[in-house]
């Protein structure tokens, strides 16, 4: 079954729980349609199938043998990098951070100092 058909019989699965007894009674009647034009059954469309079925091929399943490879040496290494990958962001997020707090007290000292000025002016014309 394709997933527009799937899709399509989802929606009209949908109306069933309508409180229209009419809405309902359509809903079923074309859901039963649905399926007799797709040429499957609810017990078909019900019984999942496996997934070497449902795709129509074979599943084949081969095992390599790799010589030479040590794999905990290769495990190790990701591992290494992983944590050098790692350290490197964190300092990125630590300086961003400071580079944020410097930004934010830039601003904070900006905004005093308009206020500053406004009570300056208040006092001036009061």
């Amino acid at each position: 079954m394709q997933r527009k058909d799937l899709t399509k019989l989802a929606r009209v699965l949908g109306l069933l729980g309508s409180d229209q007894p009419g809405e309902r009674a359509s809903a079923a009647l074309a859901a039963h349609r649905l399926l007799t034009t797709m040429g499957t059954s609810w017990t078909e469309l019900l019984q999942p199938k496996p997934a070497a079925e449902a795709t129509g091929t074979k599943v084949v399943v081969h095992h390599v043998h790799e010589y030479g490879v040590d794999h905990q040496s290769a495990a190790d290494a990701r591992m290494r990098q992983l944590k050098s990958t790692n350290e490197r962001l964190e300092k990125e997020v630590r300086s961003l951070r400071r580079r944020l707090a410097a930004i934010a007290e830039q601003e904070r000292r900006q905004r005093m100092m308009a206020d500053d000025e406004d009570d300056a002016r208040a006092a001036d014309t009061a």
